[in-house]
């Protein structure tokens, strides 16, 4: 009997063990259960990678400039009478933009006329003269011939007829040198008021009314309504661009079209690169506003992702997501097209974080949302 007792009591007490290791066991699983759903999930946004194919360009920097830069000039000194235009002003071809003051000029020429008209006028008598001496030496030497005349009297004859003739030569000089004097006087005063040659905007205007100005010294500036901007091009990159290679012009935020319209020969010489010249269309900048210029030469097929994807801790990374959690992945960025860059690194069909990418670490827990 004490045996039985003992057996009966020895399998309450596994009972009991075995009751509390179960009642440990559920309290381990329960907060297992319990850790598990307490670890926090990040919600992304993420698209399936595919290659696709992406226009590519050159890129390069340059400095916004006038396709023309016209400085305006009087032929001769004098004071200015009205300057008709201010910078920044849009002008159109035939404007006037400044005057001269005319009024000794006007003296001028009335007295050029003058003199012009006097060496007419002596002109006409020095040229009567000699054909009247002309006349009287051939019939003098007629008679000469004849033995009715001395050979004096046809001297003296010959004589008069090359003094006429001389003083014809002379009147004939100073005509024309009147004539000349007159001429350019009346083209200063035709050119007394400088005319826009073309559409335009006014660059400077570096004098004011009533300051006197030297001849051919700059009055206003005027640049064309076309712009342009200059780069410089590596010898080897030449043979990927022409004349007429489409180009895309960004000024801060500001965008335009251009095209490629004139490439150096030869190569500057501090910079060893080849000058290029953009007709900018569509838009106008200030002039030596700094320029992104993207000449493009043709398409590319690869991985292209969306440059806001991309992260940098010195390296170039993504996130890509896997059985609900993101691992970090390096990429290498091969070109730049638009929104969007080439890269290297990455396998069509995965899933790349695009939003989100805030606060996550590698092996963080997501919630996807395409």
């Amino acid at each position: 009997m004490k045996f039985l007792s003992q057996v009966s009591a020895i399998r309450k007490y596994i009972l009991l063990l075995a009751a509390a290791m179960l009642v440990i066991n559920l309290s381990g699983c329960a907060k297992e259960e319990e850790a598990a759903e307490s670890e926090p999930t990040k919600a992304v946004k993420v698209i399936t990678i595919a290659e696709s194919q992406e226009p590519v360009a050159l890129d390069y920097i340059g400095n916004i400039d006038a396709k023309e830069l016209i400085k305006y000039s009087f032929k001769m000194a004098g004071q200015i009478k009205k300057i008709y235009v201010t910078e920044g002003d849009r002008i159109k071809k035939g404007q006037a933009l400044a005057e001269l003051d005319t009024t000794d000029l006007n003296f001028q020429v009335a007295a050029a006329k003058a003199t012009m008209d006097t060496a007419e006028v002596n002109i006409k008598k020095a040229k009567a003269s000699l054909t009247y001496n002309n006349s009287l030496y051939e019939k003098t030497n007629t008679l000469y011939e004849s033995n009715a005349v001395a050979k004096d009297a046809l001297e003296q004859i010959q004589l008069k007829k090359d003094v006429a003739a001389s003083e014809y030569a002379q009147a004939k000089s100073q005509y024309e040198l009147a004539k000349t004097d007159y001429a350019y006087k009346a083209d200063l005063l035709n050119n007394s008021v400088l005319y826009s040659e073309q559409d335009g905007f006014v660059a400077s205007k570096l004098f004011n009314a009533n300051e006197r100005v030297g001849a051919y010294t700059p009055v206003v500036v005027v640049r064309s309504i076309e712009q342009i901007v200059n780069i410089g091009v590596p010898q080897q990159e030449l043979t990927r661009i022409s004349i007429g290679s489409k180009a895309t012009v960004t000024v801060d935020k500001e965008i335009a079209q251009g095209v490629v319209t004139n490439i150096a020969a030869i190569p500057d010489e501090s910079t060893r690169t080849y000058v290029a010249e953009i007709s900018v269309s569509g838009q106008t900048f200030s002039l030596g506003s700094i320029a992104r210029v993207a000449i493009a030469i043709g398409q590319q097929k690869g991985v292209w992702i969306p440059m806001t994807a991309i992260l940098s801790d010195g390296e170039n990374y993504v996130y890509i997501v896997k059985d609900e959690r993101v691992s970090k992945r390096i990429v290498e960025i091969q070109k730049v097209s638009n929104d969007k860059v080439l890269v290297t690194k990455l396998k069509q069909g995965e899933l790349l974080v695009v939003s989100g990418m805030a606060n996550l670490a590698d092996g963080t827990k997501v919630q996807v949302h395409k």
